[in-house]
């Protein structure tokens, strides 16, 4: 899990890659940056892409709305709503064995599937 906010740095939560503000209540992630290409870009000022996660038997979509280089070992960082979804106590920490799949188009509805 992710959440970039700084007390007192920017009001609103500081911009992702696609300008949005950073929201912990979105179905969001941010997504390892050498995975840019594959996620269709996710360039800085470009529309949110959107993908499908699975981990511990449950799927999500979620947008992809920001980059970063991230820990090693990791290809996904969830915002904190994402990260509820796959571990509501938020005791793991990480989630192993995650996929994750690019979607195309924008005409998904964010949240869990099925």
């Amino acid at each position: 899990m992710y959440n970039p906010f700084k007390p007192g740095k920017e009001e609103g939560g500081p911009s992702t890659a696609s300008g949005e503000r950073y929201d912990p209540s979105d179905w969001a992630a941010a997504i390892k940056t050498t995975l840019r290409r594959k996620f269709g870009g996710v360039p800085f000022g470009e529309r949110p892409k959107f993908a499908l996660v699975e981990a511990v038997g449950k799927k999500v979509i979620v947008k992809i709305n920001d980059v970063g280089p991230l820990r090693p070992g990791r290809i996904i960082d969830f915002n904190e709503r994402t990260m509820r979804h796959f571990d509501p106590s938020l005791e793991r920490g990480v989630i192993k064995d995650v996929k994750v799949s690019p979607l195309s188009g924008d005409n998904w509805t964010l949240g869990p599937v099925g």
